[in-house]
């Protein structure tokens, strides 16, 4: 059973080893949430050394050392090559590091979900390393449910949330009123409008709650 978590990366350095078509997925995801990459293989794909030459990442070009893990907050083991993925993972448990390592959950710390993205709306699905291909089936039936709609949704209440609590001191009120709003179909008549028309709205939802 695997713990379910978000990770700030941020700002923060993350190991990568191995320069396959693998770790350009890991990769790519890595920078959409602002990790500082760090990628160690003999080889990588044409797309990986655009990102080095666009110093998007950090490439060593050889193979794996143990010192490669430091500074590194979290690691991904992209290689096929078993030997290589013992020695990443025993030297990232040396150094408390989380590891994952791709097709090999007897050397993993953590896995990767499948992931729905609509802009701050994120829904991450796991069969906790049972079945990839059905998680990956699942997220498309979410895609479906999270829509554009939702995404404008999400940045129509993240940007009404501070006058909301300026506004609502008791944490219930402001859980009653998100939850009216939410009720009055906003995913739904949000795409007849635009944002500021719908932020209009909300706000005035907000005076005749007081």
């Amino acid at each position: 059973m695997f713990y379910p978590v978000f990770l700030n990366l941020r700002g923060r350095r993350v190991l990568v080893v191995g320069g396959g078509p693998v770790a350009e997925r890991k990769i790519e995801a890595l920078l959409e949430a602002g990790a500082l990459v760090t990628l160690v293989s003999p080889e990588a794909t044409p797309h990986l050394d655009d990102l080095a030459a666009r110093g998007a990442i950090t490439v060593s070009r050889r193979v794996f050392s143990e010192s490669d893990m430091d500074g590194a907050v979290l690691a991904i083991s992209a290689t096929n090559d078993p030997a290589v993925q013992k020695r990443v993972a025993a030297a990232a448990a040396a150094r408390n590091i989380l590891v994952n390592t791709v097709d090999r959950p007897d050397l993993c710390d953590f896995i990767m979900p499948a992931v729905v993205r609509r802009g701050d709306v994120v829904v991450a699905i796991s069969t906790s390393g049972a079945s990839p291909a059905l998680a990956r089936a699942l997220r498309s039936k979410i895609e479906g449910v999270v829509t554009e709609e939702v995404a404008r949704t999400a940045r129509i209440l993240k940007a009404v949330r501070p006058e909301v609590q300026s506004r609502f001191a008791d944490e219930d009120q402001r859980r009653r009123f998100f939850e009216t709003v939410l009720d009055s179909g906003i995913i739904e008549w949000i795409s007849a409008c635009d944002d500021d028309a719908a932020a209009r709205r909300v706000r005035r939802m907000m005076d005749e709650s007081q």
